[in-house]
C-alpha cells in the first residue's frame, strides 16, 4: 500500500458543492421514505449464530475505528482482508440508466458512495454482477483536473499527475486497498408507497481495486458529514432511522426517512452533535445501573484537545463499546445484581458478560435484572430490557450486551443493538440527535 495516497484522504474537505453537485435547497428539501433490511435477515439463523456474526462485525468495525485514529480521525471507508466488514443495514439504490438496484451499506460512520464496477482489475465477490458503467447512458467519469472533483477534496483530486480520473485510494491497516474513481451518475431511490425519485449527476465511487468478499453488498453508502457523503449531496438537513428488534430476526425491514419526511416523535428526547465532519459525536455524562448512577461524569467521557475519545452513536457498529473502567463498573454491578452464575462456557466467548441460566422452565423475565440509563447532555436514554440483555434458551445463557474499550483513545460507541424500537433522528441545521421509543414495524 502507498502510505501517502491513505494519507492524502484526510485532508479536509470542501463544505460547499459546485454547481453540478448543487441539491435541492433546504427550503425545497425533498421527502423519502426508505426501506432498510438486516445484513442476517432472511438466513434463518438461531440467537447464538446471529450473535456470534455480530460479534465478529463489531470486532472488525472496532480495527477500522483503531485506523481511522491513526490517520488523525478521518474516516475512508476501510476494509479488512481477512474479516472484511460486511455492514449492519443494507439499503436499496437505483444506480445509472436503465437504473439497477444494488445493496448499499447504510454507514454513519464514512462519507462516499461507492459500489464495484466493471471492469475490475480486482475485485471481490458479490451477490450481484458488478455495475457495468457502458450499460448507462447517464454515466460520466470525473477529471482529476474538474473543479467537481477539487470541491469533493484534495484527496480526491491530488494525483492529477499519475492518474486522469478524480481519484480515491482507501487504505486499510493490514495492507489491503480500495481503489477506484469518482463518476456522476443517476441515483434513485424508490419506496412502494412513492413515485421514486432520480437524483442526476449524483458523485459516486467506482471501486476497480478491492480485496475480501462482499457477501451481501455491492458497496457503502455514506452517510457522514462531508461534501461526498450522501447526506451532503441531496441537502438534506436531517434524516432518521428506526430499527425493528434484531431477535428474533426476520424479513420485516427497519425504516429510514431523508428530509422532511425524517419529523420528531412524541416523547423524544434531544442532546447536541457535537462539531466533526465525519461522526456523530455526542456528550455522555453518566450511566446507570439499576438505582446507581456510576461515578464517571461529563469530564471522563469527554473528548480530549488532541481529538481522541468521545462518544459516537453509529449505525454500524453492532454492540455497545465502553472504555474499560466503566465496562468494568457497569459488568460488577450487573453481577451484584443478577443472581446467577458468570458463565465460563465457551460458546459465550464472543460476549464478555454471560451468565449461565438453569435448564428447565427459565424466562429472563423471572429475574431481577437490573435497568440501564445512558445520561447524555439533557436527555436519558432508559433502555427497555430487550435493548441490552439477550436470553439464548438453546445454549442457556443470558449475555448483557456490553463491550470493553480497552484503548483509552477511543472512542465509546453507542451501537446499534442500543437503538432498536427507537426513532433516532439526526437534525444537522440544528446540530441535535433526538431518540424516542417506537414501533419501527408501524412506521
Amino acid at each position: 500500500m502507498r502510505p501517502s495516497n491513505c494519507l492524502l484522504l484526510f485532508t479536509f474537505l470542501t463544505i460547499f458543492l459546485l454547481t453540478s453537485l448543487i441539491p435541492p435547497s433546504s427550503s425545497n428539501e425533498l421527502s423519502l421514505r426508505l426501506q432498510l433490511t438486516h445484513i442476517d435477515a432472511g438466513l434463518n439463523l438461531t440467537v447464538h449464530e446471529l450473535l456470534r456474526r455480530a460479534a465478529a462485525r463489531t470486532k472488525t468495525r472496532k480495527a477500522w475505528f483503531a485506523h481511522i485514529r491513526k490517520g488523525q480521525g478521518q474516516a475512508p471507508v476501510c476494509w479488512g482482508r481477512a474479516n472484511r466488514y460486511e455492514g449492519e443495514y443494507l439499503i436499496n439504490l437505483g444506480v445509472g440508466t436503465p437504473p439497477r438496484n444494488l445493496p448499499f451499506i447504510v454507514d454513519t460512520g464514512s462519507n462516499l458512495v461507492w459500489t464495484q464496477c466493471k471492469p475490475c482489475r480486482k475485485c471481490t465477490s458479490q451477490p450481484i454482477p458488478l455495475f457495468d458503467p457502458k450499460k448507462s447512458s447517464t454515466f460520466s467519469k470525473l477529471s482529476c483536473s474538474s473543479k467537481q472533483c477539487a470541491t469533493l477534496g484534495s484527496a480526491y483530486s491530488s494525483q492529477c499527475f499519475a492518474n486522469p480520473d478524480c481519484h480515491f485510494d482507501y487504505g486499510y491497516a493490514d495492507g489491503s486497498e480500495t481503489i477506484g474513481y469518482i463518476a456522476l451518475e443517476k441515483v434513485t431511490f424508490r419506496y412502494s408507497s412513492q413515485l421514486p425519485l432520480s437524483v442526476p449527476q449524483f458523485a459516486i465511487g467506482c471501486a476497480r481495486i478491492n480485496q475480501g468478499t462482499m457477501a451481501s453488498s455491492s458497496g457503502t453508502a455514506g452517510f457522514g458529514r462531508r461534501a461526498e457523503s450522501l447526506v451532503s449531496q441531496l441537502g438534506i438537513t436531517r434524516f432518521s432511522y428506526c430499527f425493528i428488534p434484531f431477535i428474533p430476526i426476520n424479513t420485516k425491514r427497519s425504516r429510514m426517512f431523508l428530509g422532511n419526511a425524517a419529523v420528531s416523535i412524541s416523547g423524544a428526547q434531544s442532546t447536541p452533535l457535537l462539531p466533526d465532519d465525519v461522526f456523530y459525536y455526542v456528550s455522555l455524562e453518566g450511566i446507570t445501573v439499576g438505582s446507581n448512577r456510576l461515578p464517571f461524569g461529563p469530564s471522563f467521557f469527554g473528548r480530549k484537545k488532541d481529538g481522541s475519545g468521545g462518544t459516537i452513536f453509529d449505525s454500524g457498529t453492532f454492540n455497545t463499546m465502553l472504555w474499560t473502567e466503566v465496562f468494568n463498573a457497569v459488568k460488577k454491578a450487573f453481577v451484584s445484581v443478577i443472581k446467577l452464575p458468570v458463565s465460563k462456557n465457551t460458546l459465550a466467548a464472543d460476549y464478555q458478560l454471560c451468565f449461565d441460566t438453569p435448564r428447565k422452565r427459565f424466562s429472563p423475565y423471572s429475574l431481577k435484572i437490573p435497568k440501564l440509563i445512558l445520561h447524555f447532555k439533557g436527555a436519558d436514554m432508559d433502555l427497555p430490557m430487550e435493548n441490552y440483555v439477550v436470553y439464548d434458551a438453546k445454549e442457556k445463557l443470558l449475555c448483557v450486551l456490553i463491550e470493553e474499550e480497552t484503548d483509552q483513545s477511543a472512542t465509546n460507541i453507542i451501537g446499534n443493538f442500543y437503538q432498536q424500537n427507537m426513532n433516532v433522528l439526526y437534525d444537522l441545521k440544528n446540530q441535535r440527535l433526538s431518540f424516542g421509543p417506537a414501533q419501527c414495524n408501524r412506521l
